[in-house]
Parts: C-alpha cells; structure tokens; sequence
C-alpha cells in the first residue's frame, strides 16, 4: 500500500528555519555585555561596597586567627590554636626543602598549661596541619553614613606601604589623647584635663575576654592522684560531682502552709533555722603546672616535692604565642638546655620514647591582670536564699549577690563604703536553669543573664573612686586575697553550677617604640632574678613579698588631631601596631584616607578536612561568626 507522505508547509510557524549568521551575533553580543556588566557591578561592589580580605598574621589573635594549628590538648582535651605565621607554604609546595624551613613544633594549652608536641614525627603519627588565616567579609560603605567607632574592627592601608592592607581594632578617635595604663584604655578629649576610662560595649567585651579556666576540661584522673583542683571549699559545704564538672549546694528547707484569701492551702518555702546563716564560698586559685611538673603529671605521677610555686595570679599569657618553632638557623634552646627532648616512658605496660616540651620562654605573659570575669549555668531547685559572685582585684573584694527569692542583684564593694550598692531586678526569681556571668573590667561592675546585661543604670561603674588620692587607686598592687581572685556563695541556696569559666579582659601593654616591652611595670622583679627561666617567673607570681611594684606601670600617650585614628591589636604582645610601627619615620596614627571599612563577618574559617585526606574543604560553619 502506498501511504501519502505528509509535510509541512515552509511558511508553517512550526516549519523549522535555518539559523541565521545575525541571530549568532546578537548571542555573542547579549552575552558579551552581560558578562561586562556583571564586571562592572562587581568592581563597583568590591571599590565602594564590600570586600573579602584574609588574615595573614596572629596581630588579631584570637578574635581573629592568622595562619595557624588547631589542636586540642592531649591532656585535657582543651581545643585552642598555635601561631604558624613563621611557617611557610613552600614546604608544602615543594617538600624536599620543607626540613629547611621553621616550622611550629609545639604549644601550651591554655587550660591545664601542658606543652604539647606537634612535630610530624611526634610518636602517635598524628597530622596537626597549619591552616592559612581567617577570611573576612569588610563592610567598605560604613564610613560614608558614620564616623568609626571605638572598638570596632577596622581594616585600613599601612601608612608605611598604603598597597598593604592591616587590620587591628580602633580604640583611639580623631581630636583625643589617648593613655594606656594598666592594661586599660583612657581617653581626654580636647579641651578637657582629665582622662576617662572607656569601657567596652558588651559584644566587644565578650569577644575580648580571654580564657583563664574551663572547669569542663578537668583532669580527674591526676586529681584523684593527689593533683589539687583549681575550685575547692574546704568545709566541704559544696559537694563535686563525680566527674568534677559541677557543684551542688543543698540547704535544708521547711515548708511554711498557711491559707490564702480564698481559702485554698499555699506552700511557702523558708530556710530552716539550721540552714546557712553564713556564705559559703566556693573558691577559684589559679594552678598552672610547671614544665618540671607536667615531666611527671604526663606520666601520672605527682612530682617527687609537690607542685612548684603555686597557686599563682593571672597574667595576659596567650596561648597563640605560645609555639615552639624550630630553624636551622636557630635550635630551640632554654635554661642551657633543650626545649624539646626525648624521655623514655611506660604506656599501657610498653616502654616507648617520646618528646618531652618546656613552655616557650617568649609566651609566658608577665603582666598581672585583675580584671576578671566569672561565669557559669546555675540550676535553680528552690528559689530562696542568696547565690553571690566574688572577685577580687589588688587586695579589694567585689560582690554581686542574687535574692533568688525577689530576683534582685545588689552589687556592692563591702571594705568601701563610699560605692553606695546598685540594686536592679534579674530574672532569677523562680526555678529553673541560667546562664549567668558577672564580670569587673574597666572599672565597671556588669552581671549578664542569658545573654542580656541587667541595667543598673551606670551604678556599677566605680571609677570615681580610683583616683590619685582615693580608696581604689589605679596603682595598687596585688596581695595574698588576689590568689583566690574568684569565688561562688551560698547563703540558705539549693543550687547546682556548672560549666564553670574563669576569663580575663585583654591588656594592653603599654609601650611605644622607645618601650617596646612584653612587661610594663615600672620595676619588674624580673631583673631582680640573675636569669629570667620558667621557675623564677612562677616564683615572682607565686609569692606576694615579690609583688610591692605590681600595679605600677609605664604609661603612654598618643595625641591625635583632625582625622587621626590609634589602631592596636587584640594580641598585643605580638601585634606591630600604632604603639610601634616598625619604621620610626612613620605616624602612630592611621589618616582617615588611608581606613577602608570595618570588619564585618568570618565567612571562611579554615575549613575541615575531608576525612581520610589532607584537604580542608568542608565547611567549618561552627566557626563562621559575626566579628565584635
């Protein structure tokens, strides 16, 4: 059968046309000019807009992180970072000259102060790769609405180099004086006679707030040995937990039943007459292990004469700082010895070598600091009885104290009478579970309940009494009462706490370039010392006889004019910033021409690696954070 072939008419619209040269063209074009607009917003973005930025160097650290190692403690389990900024990417690109190079060998936990190996060949095989820095989102356009802000994160052009970019924290205006003393920033305004001390808002405080003790990383197992814990009551009021995480504290209850208005029974919860009638302290005493304590701790052993010259006071010590870095060109050497050895030891019924590390000498932070902040999460069973915080700064006690019952928080300095108490109203005034920090940094008495700072509307501040000839002044120095700096009280609570951590405010040094110091005492007892080693510093932060000149130290001032901004780091024992850039023909200020925005947001921390390689490309969305 012959079937009739179908077709399409050509002028059909659905008849397929050939393609036609202009049509290609037109294409190309749209394309073309898509793609250079697509540029043109993208440079117009990145000119006036935003930039991303990578941090290079450690001068932020650890609010923002240069090239590093991510390492948790082998002891404790304390996650924190070692400086790798003097390593350098070419032994990874060509590893036949990588034994040429420096390279970071070893770090002190912040936490139980155990110097960790970290070489390639440690005796566990284990990988501790150096990561390159943070990657940051700059707001540029922020300028062009406000004028900078002291404390924010700014990125700005070298004044020695303007194609090279720094980034440091703004802490000094246009039109000021500028006075670093005490770790702590003071301000005159033009035309005034008296400096201010600025104090940080509460995102800013919290970011700088620098680790002490995390009681969640204790080591029971040497506490059980004998090792003594850094909390402890000796009445033995507060009870541990059987993994010495947390304390509880019951206080013997009555219940009081009375009718009400309608008839109906009611509970009132009164403290029974033998009940606490005193407070009970829970207290902190800062327990850093030497070198010669951790050579027998490692090997669960309590050191032959007991632990060297502690407890101690708190120093700006950094964990960033701390590395151990090897050079051909220098070998790692201390106390006429070397800083890394290899012992024989018994593991798991095996005897095995394995390096031994002393504290890096140039990380060991000589600056007293007495700003201190506690925090902790306080469970609530009963809501009777007062639950205090006490801090201790040059010899003074600072309270808080807490009436679970009303919810009310008193802060008060009980040996001054002239600090009239604040009084504000807290939400803890039922059962239940709060995270609570109280803090005294920057002259200023602050409480903060999950998250959110009670107002005790400027009551809190007491530098009004720090003057020259006043009952707090400025230059005190430390005494006995400052090696139990921190404490937690019961008066007639049921309460448990955990999460327990002891923090320090960061402390600038105050040097320049005729000071250019790591400690800023006008008489350090260190020159006192024939040698400054490891045990002379824990001796001198051990004993009180040796601490008549802390609390006195240098001061320096910077005077800025029109348009003129100080820029200091966050790690200001290693950060080359306005106090003293390297060249000496340079400003110590910034000019506003040469600021580009303010730092906004980490949107690539180093990424994880994929398991099994050396890649880091997972996402470290833990890490990813606002920048304060």
């Amino acid at each position: 059968m012959n079937r009739k072939k179908s077709s399409i008419p050509q002028n059909s619209p659905t008849a397929a046309k050939p393609e036609e040269p202009a049509n290609n063209v037109r294409v190309i074009r749209e394309y073309v000019e898509a793609l250079a607009t697509a540029l043109v917003l993208a440079f117009f973005f990145k000119a006036f807009v935003a930039e991303m930025f990578i941090i290079p160097t450690g001068s932020m650290a650890t609010t923002l992180m240069g090239r590093h190692k991510d390492v948790h403690c082998e002891q404790c389990g304390f996650p924190f970072q070692i400086s790798a900024s003097e390593e350098s990417n070419d032994g990874a690109e060509h590893p036949q000259n990588a034994r040429n190079l420096p390279s970071v060998l070893a770090g002190t936990c912040p936490q139980c102060r155990y110097t960790m190996y970290v070489g390639k060949n440690n005796v566990d095989k284990k990988i501790f790769p150096s990561f390159n820095g943070d990657r940051i989102f700059v707001n540029k356009c922020q300028f062009d609405f406000r004028n900078p802000a002291r404390w924010h994160v700014t990125v700005f052009r070298y004044p020695g180099k303007p194609q090279v970019n720094y980034i440091k924290r703004l802490v000094g205006v246009e039109n000021e004086t500028v006075l670093l003393r005490n770790g702590d920033v003071f301000v005159k305004k033009n035309g005034e006679t008296e400096f201010t001390i600025q104090r940080k808002p509460l995102r800013a405080l919290l970011s700088m707030l620098r680790p002490v003790d995390d009681n969640d990383y204790v080591l029971p197992k040497l506490h059980e040995i004998g090792l003594p814990t850094r909390w402890f009551d000796h009445n033995g009021h507060w009870k541990r937990s059987d993994d010495y995480k947390s304390f509880q504290i019951t206080s013997n209850i009555t219940k009081d039943v009375s009718e009400n208005s309608t008839g109906n029974s009611s509970e009132n919860l009164k403290p029974a007459r033998n009940s606490q009638t005193k407070t009970t302290w829970l207290n902190y005493r800062h327990i850093v292990p030497s070198s010669d304590d951790w050579y027998y701790l490692s090997q669960e052993m309590l050191p032959p004469n007991g632990l060297t010259n502690n407890p101690q006071l708190v120093t700006d010590f950094v964990d960033y700082n701390s590395g151990l870095v090897y050079s051909p060109d220098h070998p790692i050497m201390f106390d006429s010895g070397l800083a890394i050895s290899t012992r024989e030891v018994q593991r798991n019924g095996k005897l095995r070598k394995e390096f031994f590390c002393r504290k890096n000498l140039n990380g060991m932070g000589l600056n007293w600091v007495g700003d201190l902040a506690v925090s902790c999460r306080l469970h609530i069973e009963h809501p009777q009885g007062i639950f205090s915080f006490r801090l201790i700064k040059g010899g003074v006690v600072f309270l808080c104290s807490i009436d679970l019952h009303s919810g009310n928080a008193t802060l008060s300095i009980p040996d001054v009478p002239e600090f009239p108490p604040a009084v504000a109203a807290t939400p803890l005034r039922c059962s239940g579970t709060f995270d609570l920090m109280f803090c005294n940094c920057d002259e200023e008495l602050r409480v903060i309940v999950n998250g959110n700072e009670i107002d005790f509307q400027g009551k809190g501040c007491y530098d009004f009494l720090c003057q020259p000839d006043s009952v707090l002044v400025r230059d005190r120095s430390p005494n006995q009462l400052d090696l139990t700096p921190v404490g937690i009280g019961s008066q007639g609570t049921t309460v448990r706490v955990e999460h327990l951590k002891v923090l320090r405010d960061l402390y600038y040094i105050a040097c320049d370039r005729l000071l250019n110091l790591q400690c800023d005492l006008l008489n350090p007892p260190f020159l006192d010392e024939y040698s400054l080693t490891e045990n002379s510093v824990n001796k001198i932060f051990s004993h009180p006889e040796y601490w008549r000149h802390f609390g006195k130290t240098n001061s320096v001032t910077f005077e800025l004019g029109k348009d003129q901004f100080l820029m200091l780091g966050d790690n200001s024992t290693r950060s080359s910033d306005g106090r003293l850039w390297r060249r000496n023909d340079l400003p110590l200020y910034v000019d506003r021409n040469l600021l580009i925005g303010e730092a906004v947001f980490v949107y690539w921390p180093h990424g994880l690696r994929i398991p099994g390689t050396r890649i880091a490309l997972i996402p470290n969305l833990p890490k990813v954070r606002f920048i304060d």
